[in-house]
This record gives C-alpha cells, structure tokens and sequence, in this order.
C-alpha cells in the first residue's frame, strides 16, 4: 500500500455525468480522480459537516420537514459558536489557487466511490477510506483543515448539481458506515 500526501484537492461538478469529480494531486505527477454520486456526496457531506460545523442553509437542506427542532438557548448560542469559529477558520485557507491537473493518475483513470466509511478516535474525526466499485479503498487521513475544505467543497459543488445536502443534528446517532473507536485513558490489559 503507497501512502501519499495530497498536494491539493479540487471537487467539481459533472453535469455529463451529474456526478461529483474529486480530484487529489498526491505528487507533482500524479492525482487520484474519484467519481462521487449523490448518495456518497451527502454520507460524505453528514459525516464531515458534523465535525467542520459549517452553517449549512435551509435551501441547502433541501427538505424542510428534516430541519433539527429548535435547540435550547445554550445549545444554540455553544452552535453558533461553532460555526463562528468554523466560517474563521475557513477564511484562512486557500480556494483561490486553481487545481493544477496532473499528468497521470493513481490507479484506473476514474474511480467510482461506492462507500464512504469514517474512523473517529477521542470523538474526533481522523480518517476517511473510500470504497470504490473495483474493489480498491483511497483512505485519506484527516485534518481539520481538510475537514472544513472537504465540507465546503461539497456544500458548494452539490448547490452547483441542484443536490439537497443534509442537515446535521448532535442528537443524531452516526452513520452506519461509521467506524467509532474510542481509545482508553485507563491502562489496559491485553491478552
């Protein structure tokens, strides 16, 4: 297995194909091009934008019956700090610099994303592995700064498709291809 470091990351529209292109320079000759359906863009979406915390808009939503009930005041004031902090910490990264399309690609020359499954370590999001239709996985360690890219990225491609993205609510359990894991602070005995 390669590991590589993306370089940049670039997510478009594909009204030919109304499918989302996500592209990954891993070098300065190569990229990961990976196709991501509506289905895979809003799991993708519900699992990132729980971490970033971006404000994501009614009309974004789509579907008004599935907007959260309206929290308690400190519940609302701890979210709109959240999202506060998130919307600063996004104006710090780079989305003027334009993709710079590689030569050659990892793999096959599109990959089809079929899954999307998630590891989260102390309750924060660490990793992301994409299942795709030839039986390959392209797993992307997480940062946040990649958490909040990702999440905007996918916010602002999908309102690009006409795609409804979904809320996110606290309460809600995660996703059931969502891998938990909690590490002890106590000692442990292994056998």
């Amino acid at each position: 297995m390669q590991q590589h470091a993306i370089q940049q990351i670039n997510l478009a529209y594909d009204q030919q194909q109304d499918r989302l292109l996500l592209k990954a320079a891993v070098s300065d000759e190569q990229e990961v091009r990976l196709w991501l359906s509506y289905r895979v863009a809003r799991q993708m979406f519900k699992v990132l934008n729980r971490e970033a915390h971006l404000p994501v808009s009614t009309l974004t939503l789509g579907d008004l019956s599935s907007t959260p009930a309206l929290a308690s005041p400190i519940e609302a004031r701890r979210e709109f700090a959240q999202e506060a902090d998130a919307v600063q910490q996004l104006a710090h990264l780079d989305f003027t610099t334009t993709y710079q399309p590689r030569p050659s690609t990892l793999g096959e020359a599109v990959l089809l994303v079929v899954n999307a499954r998630f590891v989260s370590i102390n309750d924060q999001l660490n990793h992301m592995q994409l299942a795709c239709a030839n039986g390959s996985n392209v797993n992307m360690r997480l940062n946040h700064p990649l958490v909040l890219a990702m999440s905007r990225m996918l916010m602002v491609a999908s309102q690009d498709a006409g795609w409804a993205l979904p809320a996110h609510s606290p309460r809600e359990p995660e996703a059931v291809s969502s891998i938990v894991m909690q590490v002890s602070k106590e000692k442990q005995v292994l056998h």
